[in-house]
């Protein structure tokens, strides 16, 4: 059956911080290391979140090489990370949502954390905001879509595609 929407939630959630982490681990040249608890991660992890990390690693891996990406974020340099997170987030979604934009978000979220390692912010709070978001705007959409099982077969279309633009609202 689909998921429910609080386990649609916990799940997102423990996604995000992992693929956050993860794509910090992958950085060289960042300020300091970053622990799960920072991030506001529990231990132990899911065999399903450990699916979904793997296939958004690898539509980040994509979007890492974007340049509009890169310019956006540039963008925001020296700015308070929180607000420009609501904003673009906000933005990403004014006229639907798609995987790909639920993508962008999670990417987006760990430039902005990235970012946010040369400031004093608590990172958690940062986390927190997205999870909440994702609980307000993008859990009703994502249990209309069959939960995040439709997620890994977005993941799988797009390794045999051109990366797509910000995307139709269609998934």
């Amino acid at each position: 059956g689909a998921e429910s929407i609080s386990c649609i939630v916990r799940i997102g959630g423990a996604l995000v911080r992992r693929l956050v982490l993860d794509l910090l681990e992958q950085e060289q040249g960042l300020p300091r290391r970053v622990s799960p608890e920072e991030l506001g991660d529990e231990v132990g992890e899911e065999t399903t979140v450990a699916a979904l990390r793997a296939a958004a690693l690898r539509v980040c891996g994509r979007l890492s090489q974007d340049p509009e990406m890169d310019s956006l974020v540039r963008a925001l340099a020296g700015r308070s990370p929180l607000p420009d997170l609501a904003e673009i987030s906000e933005q990403l979604f004014q006229d639907g949502i798609n995987w790909g934009r639920v993508t962008v978000f999670f990417y987006f979220t760990y430039r902005v954390v990235r970012q946010a390692l040369w400031g004093d912010r608590p990172l958690r709070t940062i986390l927190d905001w997205a999870v909440s978001f994702l609980q307000q705007r993008l859990s009703a959409w994502i249990q209309r879509q069959g939960g995040w099982g439709s997620f890994l077969s977005y993941s799988l279309s797009q390794l045999s595609q051109d990366p797509p633009a910000l995307g139709s609202p269609e998934s």
